[in-house]
């Protein structure tokens, strides 16, 4: 066995909707992965960001919160702000409304990439997943997917988990969340949502969330064996 293979980083990228997280924890499941949910990340600061009414024009005010600012994901995949587990809070529409804003700020993206690098760098197997994974968080990482679907299908998804935790969004709404979304995502100067070269291609439109997981769990044991 190479030193390369010894080594598992798995990056996931892809837009909102794309099935990122719960591909990316089953896979680490069945792998034996750690895994971290870097959006998880963004969306505590966005909380905080909320909570405390900041200015995002005001870089000076924004880098003090930054620097009292603890976020922590748990072994059960809880995240905690300052110690607070906000698992649930970090998915309300509030914080939906203002993620993409925040997280294109790149005094927000360079401190949490930095933790999110500090984190790969001390597991030797992990699976990471969000939107500048293979580009710039892991970009050599041994395996890089990039998991895609039709917006229709992207915004069906995202309907149905948020109605399951009492969102009640229409359809439509969700679809132009979504679509602005990946607009400001792909737009973004620091770290845009981008496929990077060597990143595999998985459209998941039309694929069962098993077809999926097996799709990706085969590609990474073909290579290693």
């Amino acid at each position: 066995m190479s030193d390369k293979s010894r080594r598992l980083r798995v990056a996931i990228d892809g837009p909102a909707g794309a099935g990122k997280s719960t591909v990316a924890r089953e896979v680490s499941k069945r792998l034996k992965l750690k895994y971290l949910d870097t959006g998880a990340m963004y969306r505590a600061i966005t909380l905080k960001v909320h909570r405390e009414k900041i200015d995002l024009a005001n870089l000076e005010t924004l880098k003090e919160m930054l620097d009292r600012t603890t976020v922590q994901i748990g072994n059960d995949k809880k995240v905690f702000l300052d110690g607070e587990d906000v698992t649930e809070e970090i998915r309300m529409s509030h914080v939906n409304d203002l993620v993409s804003p925040v997280s294109c700020i790149s005094l927000v993206r360079k401190r949490l990439v930095a933790m999110q690098q500090a984190i790969a760098n001390e597991s030797d197997r992990i699976i990471m997943e969000g939107r500048d994974i293979g580009s710039r968080v892991m970009p050599d990482a041994e395996f890089k997917f990039y998991l895609d679907a039709s917006l229709e299908e992207r915004a069906r998804r995202r309907n149905k988990e948020q109605l399951e935790k009492k969102i009640n969004l229409s359809l439509d709404e969700v679809a132009a969340e979504i679509k602005r979304r990946d607009e400001i995502d792909s737009g973004r100067a620091d770290s845009p949502l981008t496929r990077v070269e060597d990143a595999v291609l998985v459209d998941t439109t039309a694929m069962s969330f098993d077809e999926v997981v097996d799709s990706i769990i085969r590609k990474i044991t073909e290579q290693l064996h």
